[in-house]
């Protein structure tokens, strides 16, 4: 079948219309967002992506915002634990004290179960005064005493007897040499404090005998044996 050259020219004209048309109405559509389905309106990618951004932000925000409160409780609880420590800190300073009033009482009774022998009652009384200026770094209160005539003591029996009471103490050597040499002057007048120092617990015949306590024990062997 044969077409006039009027009718070709007509179909190629409208081809080319609904091309142009077409065109036109995809711009149209794309300039002003509109979706094809129910009518709604499209955002572009880049708002979309701006507000998703905005939206990651906003919900990292929040996040910090609840992490920031955390320290603020992690700090109370501190706190807490802080006034523990304080509290356990005295309890711990108390029984130090505690601890130490014990020694110096098992020692003043240890002074009197071995001194009584070879001391007057007065002498006695002043050694025990002298023991708690020893305690107490009071080294310039100490007061001389002597032993009994009769029944004296020798320089090996005072420098165990020092010995003995400074190491339950933690009293420094020379401290306690400074000591025993300052309490019984005429007894140990030939010893100088640098030699008692170096000699307290010099071995030999002697009436009080060196007391090595073991780690952690302030008591008295000579005590516990009388006492069994």
């Amino acid at each position: 079948m044969e077409y006039s050259t009027p009718v070709i020219l007509y179909i190629t004209a409208m081809i080319l219309a609904c091309g142009v048309l077409k065109h036109f109405f995809f711009r149209f559509i794309t300039k002003n967002e509109l979706s094809l389905s129910f009518d709604k309106q499209v955002k572009p990618f880049h708002i979309e992506r701006t507000e998703q951004i905005k939206e990651i932000e906003s919900t990292y925000s929040e996040g910090r915002k609840i992490n920031l409160e955390k320290p603020v409780v992690e700090n109370c609880v501190k706190h807490d634990y802080m006034n523990n420590y304080e509290m356990r800190a005295a309890e711990i300073e108390r029984e130090k004290a505690e601890r130490q009033a014990d020694i110096k009482r098992v020692i003043h009774e240890y002074t009197t179960f071995v001194m009584t022998e070879f001391l007057s009652k007065e002498d006695l009384e002043i050694l025990h005064e002298n023991i708690e200026y020893f305690a107490h770094g009071q080294s310039d209160l100490y007061k001389p005493i002597r032993s009994k005539v009769d029944n004296s003591l020798r320089s090996i029996d005072l420098m165990h007897f020092v010995w003995n009471i400074g190491e339950r103490l933690g009293i420094s050597l020379i401290d306690r040499a400074t000591f025993i040499h300052t309490i019984f002057p005429h007894e140990l007048k030939d010893a100088s404090i640098k030699y008692l120092a170096k000699n307290l617990r010099t071995c030999g015949v002697c009436k009080i005998a060196l007391d090595i306590p073991k780690t952690g024990d302030y008591h008295f062997k000579c005590m516990k044996e009388a006492q069994e």
